[in-house]
């Protein structure tokens, strides 16, 4: 039996009530040559059993472990699957009929290592936001240090060649938030990422989302970071500086206002401004222009 095109992998955790929309979603797409890899990260709700008429009927792989985190159950699914390509999708989200079939084209109309598209947003009752989330296309690195603006919107909209994989590595099992984000850096080191300039996916937005997790985003985007930092992947001292004041920044306003903590977000303000100094002026300014609007 000859290998599939894709290998899709979905990690999931207590994902019973969004699950099935996500594997039909897949076994609904226009191109079908491909794989679907579900690994069960400890779920402790009814995933075995909501995914059990998949499994009857052969039409996922299903996997289960210890809870571990969805690096190491995106990983597991790699190491079993078998596509020339691989596109990861989480349990939560959603894609059109098309997706496979653009990206695929996508891949023939240059030389990338890693495609990805755009997005719309959806609620937890499937309703949409009005919302759309959309990349970029090219190299990609600078961007991504320097936080300018979303450059892959997230892991359920790429599509990324094995050999990609094998060159650049897994992703990171002692992160989890952030683990996407250090992997689209070690691919934008070496390859281009090209960008389907059209939504071909929804992104799920509800109460469980990783991204809610402040802690955990400081924990994970400071080791991103500092690897980014221990591997000289800034172009010099001054944009280094310059990236981690914008960080920093970032972790400020996560703190003030979904974390709810004014001094952890003060310290991170402080530790922007001692960054680069420079900072408090465009802080100012956007506070100014906020306020006149």
């Amino acid at each position: 039996m000859s290998a599939p095109l894709v290998s899709v992998i979905i990690p999931a955790y207590n994902s019973a009530r969004y699950i099935t929309d996500t594997i039909n979603s897949v076994l609904q797409q226009s191109v079908t040559d491909f794989e679907i890899i579900v690994v069960d990260d400890g779920s402790t709700d009814d995933l075995k059993e909501v995914l059990a008429p998949y499994t009857d009927k052969n039409q996922i792989k299903y996997i289960q472990q210890v809870n571990q985190g969805v690096s190491v159950a995106r990983n597991q699914g790699y190491k079993i699957s078998q596509g020339k390509y691989i596109a990861f999708l989480d349990a939560d989200d959603v894609w059109l009929p098309d997706n496979l079939e653009a990206k695929l084209n996508k891949f023939k109309s240059g030389d990338f290592g890693l495609v990805h598209a755009d997005a719309f947003v959806i609620d937890e009752r499937s309703s949409p936001l009005e919302q759309v989330l959309a990349g970029k296309e090219g190299n990609l690195l600078e961007d991504m240090l320097a936080w300018n603006g979303t450059q892959v919107p997230g892991p359920s909209s790429i599509l990324v060649k094995r050999e990609v994989m094998d060159n650049v590595g897994f992703f990171d099992d002692r992160l989890s938030t952030s683990a996407d984000q250090d992997f689209f850096i070690r691919v934008a080191v070496q390859y281009q990422i090209g960008r389907v300039d059209k939504p071909t996916w929804m992104y799920r937005i509800h109460g469980n989302n990783m991204h809610k997790n402040i802690a955990r985003m400081e924990h994970d985007v400071l080791l991103v970071f500092e690897k980014a930092s221990n591997a000289r992947l800034f172009r010099s001292a001054s944009f280094e500086r310059q990236c981690f004041s914008k960080m920093y920044l970032i972790l400020a306003a996560s703190w003030a206002g979904d974390g709810r903590n004014l001094k952890r977000g003060f310290y991170f303000l402080l530790k922007a401004i001692l960054k680069r100094p420079g900072v408090i002026m465009d802080v100012t300014k956007r506070v100014i222009s906020k306020w006149l609007r």
